[in-house]
């Protein structure tokens, strides 16, 4: 398959953002075609549902750039799955962007590296731009096709919504089955299980079985994370660290020996699962990894330390762990509220009893 990457500098032009997007690759021929659906391209190219140009169609991610590896359609559906709609090369991390071309951040717009933007004339029309992050946050989009929903209507082409009053929404806000979505309530969008999370969700979310899904935020009846903590302004959109989408208890039991306390001393083991979405080989090895912090009751935090892992496993090139942390309650109890959260991370809550 024949690669292109100035394909989506032209079409950056004809769309009136400053940046290019190297989306798949390498072509000689400057001039793309106008589209409103895969119809209206060549048989090896798909309609992008926000340039609306045409671009180099794939079917697997072997047709891919390394800076862009994720094959799929703007809705997360794999090729050949979602009635026809052609996949293209989309980028996932902002690392692997920087390795193709140094400074680009992969777009959440458009799902594809870019340069950093500026200012909102810098992204696609009715994007916004963090001039923190120098990401465009996707705007109104078409469906891109039958069965392939824009990403800034919240996913599958549902319309998405603002909050009330025009607020942007914020992790956990949306009314249910709606999720947040680069600060729109809308449908959550269609996904493949990924080998890694968050597969082709968007920062912030997971792919759960075969629909995006919000990470878990610990809800305000969790005290460990009080009203206007830095924890509690964790916006996926602006933040960069390493994201949780799993706090599981495994056991919660007498464990004296272990805690080095009283008879009725318990010990909680808890499974966490997390991803990094800034740069690959932070999650690598326990010590090495940004700051996770364990909140408690009190509202104080300590930071989790070597001693406290039990395992610890990375895999995705140091950007996903799994590992198993432990806790004592301290006091004879029969439940206790624990929470965690990396620097700049979603802060997650976990009753154990």
């Amino acid at each position: 398959m024949t690669n292109k990457t100035s394909l989506w500098l032209a079409a950056a032009v004809v769309a009136g953002f400053a940046f290019g997007f190297a989306g798949c690759g390498p072509t000689t021929d400057p001039m793309t075609t106008m589209c409103s659906g895969d119809a209206q391209c060549s048989a090896g190219e798909a309609c992008h549902p926000v340039l609306r140009r045409c671009v180099t169609a794939c079917t697997g991610a072997s047709d891919c750039p390394d800076s862009a590896k994720t094959c799929a359609t703007f809705g997360g559906l794999a090729s050949g799955n979602d009635a026809g709609v052609r996949a293209f090369c989309q980028c996932s991390t902002d690392a692997l962007c920087d390795r193709g071309s140094a400074g680009q951040v992969c777009q959440p717009a458009t799902k594809l590296c870019g340069a950093k933007c500026t200012a909102n004339s810098d992204c696609p029309s009715g994007a916004t731009c963090n001039s923190m992050t120098g990401k465009c946050a996707a705007g109104s989009t078409g469906d891109g096709g039958a069965g392939d929903g824009g990403l800034a209507d919240g996913g599958a082409g549902d319309g998405g919504t603002m909050m009330d009053g025009g607020m942007a929404c914020t992790p956990g806000s949306c009314t249910a089955p709606a999720i947040c979505t680069l600060g729109v309530c809308g449908a959550p969008a269609a996904c493949v299980a990924p080998a890694f999370q968050p597969g082709s969700c968007p920062n912030g979310q997971l792919c759960a079985t075969n629909a995006c899904a919000e990470v878990p935020f610990a809800p305000a009846s969790c005290m460990n994370f009080a009203a206007g903590t830095t924890p509690r302004a964790w916006n996926p959109a602006s933040a960069n660290g390493p994201i949780i989408t799993e706090v599981t208890q495994l056991s919660f039991a007498v464990d004296a020996a272990f805690c080095g306390a009283g008879a009725n001393e318990k010990r909680g083991r808890i499974r966490i699962r997390a991803y990094d979405p800034s740069a690959p080989g932070r999650l690598t090895t326990e010590t090495g990894q940004p700051s996770l912090r364990r909140y408690q009751l009190s509202g104080n935090s300590l930071a989790v330390g070597a001693n406290e892992i039990q395992s610890y496993v990375s895999s995705n090139m140091g950007q996903n762990a799994e590992f198993i942390v432990n806790v004592c309650t301290g006091t004879s109890t029969n439940s206790l509220s624990v929470g965690y959260a990396y620097e700049n991370g979603n802060p997650v809550c976990v009753t154990l009893q």
